[in-house]
């Protein structure tokens, strides 16, 4: 046959993002087919990212995909090897991408191969491990996905910081009276990263265990029992003041707990929470 055209090898650049050279490799062993070419860039690099699976993927984004009414969502956490290639385009469009597929199957918490396999939202016929593959040849770093979630609810918020590397969906039981109570909920669990949203969810093994050595120091003192029980209760209530997100001081309300900056909202409880953090 004609040898390739510089046109094929342009256009076929400008359609995965492979390398020119690449590209024309592609082209020349698939007899200038260009969906051939494209199956061949794409197991190919898959041998590559199998080569480079044992690289550590410490650096990444949270994506995120809210739906406009409020009532769906998901969240995800992909990684990669360094923080320049979290930082581009190309990545960051996949993180948001996956989340978006995520949120359009039933899974409340799918598993990486489940995920993989999801038909894509970014490109029709091909599924999020396609789409990975694809980055990989443009990037050329280990990537994986660490975690997904898909809720949904009365109403969601949620919020990716401006690095990436964190971010949270929240599931809220009526919608906010103002909707920047809703941002303002997420930027504070971004900060703040409770272990729980109320005290009930905290596990009892730590409450019991803040609660014995309040009480073993203050007995130690030689405090009278109604003190040790004052002294005990004080330090669980506490406890629970750090680390229950409806106990905790509102980051943006000052000395007002988050519970009743919901309340005068019209919010009365948060149903699900679902935090990512990177490195």
């Amino acid at each position: 046959m004609a040898g390739i055209t510089a046109a094929q090898v342009k256009a076929l650049r400008e359609e995965t993002g492979m390398p020119m050279m690449e590209c024309k490799t592609a082209l020349t062993d698939a007899n200038g087919n260009t969906e051939e070419a494209k199956n061949l860039l794409q197991k190919k690099f898959k041998g590559k990212m199998a080569s480079r699976a044992a690289n550590v993927t410490g650096e990444g984004r949270v994506g995120l995909c809210i739906a406009e009414d409020r009532k769906t969502g998901a969240i995800v956490d992909l990684r990669c090897e360094t923080a320049p290639v979290a930082k581009t385009d190309q990545f960051i469009a996949l993180s948001d991408g996956i989340a978006t597929s995520v949120r359009a199957q039933n899974n409340a918490e799918p598993s990486a191969d489940e995920t993989l396999a999801l038909a894509s939202s970014m490109t029709g016929g091909r599924t999020i491990g396609d789409e990975i593959t694809e980055v990989f040849g443009l990037l050329r770093e280990n990537i994986k996905l660490h975690g997904a979630r898909r809720m949904t609810g009365e109403y969601l918020c949620g919020y990716v910081h401006h690095d990436g590397k964190s971010g949270v969906l929240i599931v809220l039981d009526a919608t906010p009276t103002d909707a920047q109570v809703g941002v303002d909920l997420c930027h504070h669990v971004v900060f703040s990263d409770p272990m729980a949203i109320t005290r009930a969810s905290i596990p009892a093994d730590q409450i019991e265990e803040i609660e014995k050595l309040a009480r073993e120091m203050a007995e130690g003192e030689g405090k009278p029992a109604a003190i040790v029980d004052k002294i005990a209760q004080g330090k669980v209530n506490a406890f629970c003041a750090e680390h229950a997100l409806m106990e905790q001081e509102h980051v943006k309300v000052s000395k007002t707990k988050v519970g009743d900056v919901l309340k005068q909202a019209g919010v009365g409880a948060v149903v699900d929470l679902c935090s990512f953090k990177i490195g």
